[in-house]
């Protein structure tokens, strides 16, 4: 069955849309808000790149060609190059700000679930666990040690008071798209 682009981009806009909610809705359990994160999803080339892939998660029965797995990669890597919640953006992670971390925790939280609960992908089974199997000691980055403490106390703060029904509602219309 043929499935339509249009209808494959409505499914990204809802999907990155239910992203950007579960981020603020860890973001608000800290005090912030993150109204612009992930905007340059929503057209263009990074949306193209992205909208394939993530239907194809949701709907195991389509299968991607080389070509939009091929857009996706490029997508991909623009998209964290050129977005500071994306670690790829920096020279040297020990400038990112607190602020800075703030979102990109929250960025993490919102995947992790994702992928744990709503796609059932292998993943980490907690952020802290992804930043220390992949991230703490990637050879080229220099956190310091206020940004590792500070990761570390925004991942216990957010595993504490985070509601898994909650975040379980922000994804579940996705799940009959």
């Amino acid at each position: 069955m043929a499935i339509s682009a249009e209808k494959i981009l409505e499914f990204h806009r809802a999907r990155t849309a239910a992203h950007i909610e579960c981020l603020n809705y860890h973001a608000a359990l800290l005090g912030y808000h993150f109204p612009e994160h992930d905007n340059d999803k929503m057209s263009g080339t990074i949306q193209n790149g992205y909208a394939y892939i993530n239907y194809a998660k949701y709907h195991p029965e389509c299968r991607l060609s080389a070509a939009q797995r091929d857009l996706y990669e490029f997508a991909h890597a623009e998209h964290h190059k050129t977005q500071p919640h994306h670690i790829e953006y920096y020279d040297d992670v020990s400038k990112i700000t607190d602020m800075t971390l703030v979102q990109m925790v929250c960025d993490w939280f919102s995947a992790n679930f994702e992928q744990i609960y709503i796609v059932h992908e292998v993943s980490p089974q907690s952020v802290m666990d992804y930043f220390d199997m992949f991230l703490r000691d990637k050879p080229g980055l220099n956190w310091t040690a206020h940004q590792i403490d500070f990761i570390a106390q925004l991942c216990d703060f957010l595993d504490t008071y985070a509601d898994f029904d909650t975040i379980m509602n922000i994804w579940r219309p996705l799940m009959d798209m």
